[in-house]
């Protein structure tokens, strides 16, 4: 569906009633599924991108909804991308400057030329890709999976290659979204966490990335089970309460997990 906003705050409070707004356009037919993201063209704002479980693109201007012609030997004078290279749900899209990225449950997250419909780059995964997130100003794309595992891709220097891996959150991860210096990450697990990324490109300590905040709460913990160990080993009695002891022990075991 497509909807025109009042202009102004005015506009929406003006009467002092609530405004009904209704769409003026519904599009409906092209897709064969359901419709699951969607996206605006960098450039103009002037066309929006769908996908969804049919594993097809399909785009539309922005303005009245219309299908997007499009001329060429890729188009049979309509712009779709149709199900074959992606072989089943797209869960995510966006658009960058002359292309797209999708993230799809088969594995794969595909950035595609818009001017030929093809792609250009494809990344495999071991398992259902459900986010996608390009930042081409260093050069990588931020890609969020079924088990909660965030991968950094550098794409900008030969083969494409896995440069950084964020154990981010304990369920799928639903969505990935850039803001200044920062990359946002939302999850089934009920969180949201908020990324640096030169910290996390430009982290030198190895494929797997833990910031720094749960660095130290993994070193405390490790002292203290070492303390506790200590202690028992001289005959020394814990100054710990059980139940403290055990919410030590549940804490260490979230930090291995992530």
């Amino acid at each position: 569906m497509f909807w025109r906003l009042p202009q102004s705050a005015e506009e929406l409070s003006g009467s002092g009633e609530p405004m009904v707004i209704k769409p003026f356009k519904t599009v409906k037919g092209r897709h064969t599924g359901q419709i699951y993201t969607m996206c605006l063209d960098r450039e103009t704002a002037g066309v929006l991108f769908s996908a969804g479980s049919d594993a097809s693109i399909r785009a539309w201007s922005a303005m009245d909804g219309s299908p997007l012609a499009a001329d060429g030997a890729a188009f049979d004078g309509e712009w779709v991308i149709p199900r074959g290279q992606h072989r089943t749900n797209i869960s995510d899209i966006k658009c960058t400057e002359g292309g797209l990225w999708t993230a799809s449950a088969d594995k794969t997250a595909i950035s595609w030329d818009i001017e030929t419909g093809k792609a250009d780059l494809v990344l495999e995964h071991s398992t259902t890709v459900t986010a996608v997130l390009p930042i081409p100003q260093v050069g990588v794309v931020v890609t969020g999976v079924r088990d909660g595992v965030i991968y950094i891709w550098r794409v900008n220097d030969g083969s494409p290659r896995i440069i950084r891996e964020i154990h981010a959150h304990t369920d799928d991860v639903t969505g990935l979204r850039i803001a200044g210096r920062c990359f946002y990450s939302s999850s089934l697990d009920e969180t949201l966490r908020i990324w640096g990324i030169e910290d996390v490109v430009g982290f030198s300590g190895g494929l797997e990335y833990m910031p720094a905040e749960l660095v130290a709460l993994k070193a405390q913990a490790v002292e203290q089970s070492i303390a506790n160990s200590t202690e028992k080993l001289n005959g020394t009695a814990s100054a710990l309460t059980e139940e403290e002891e055990r919410e030590l022990a549940e804490l260490m075991s979230d930090i291995d997990d992530m």
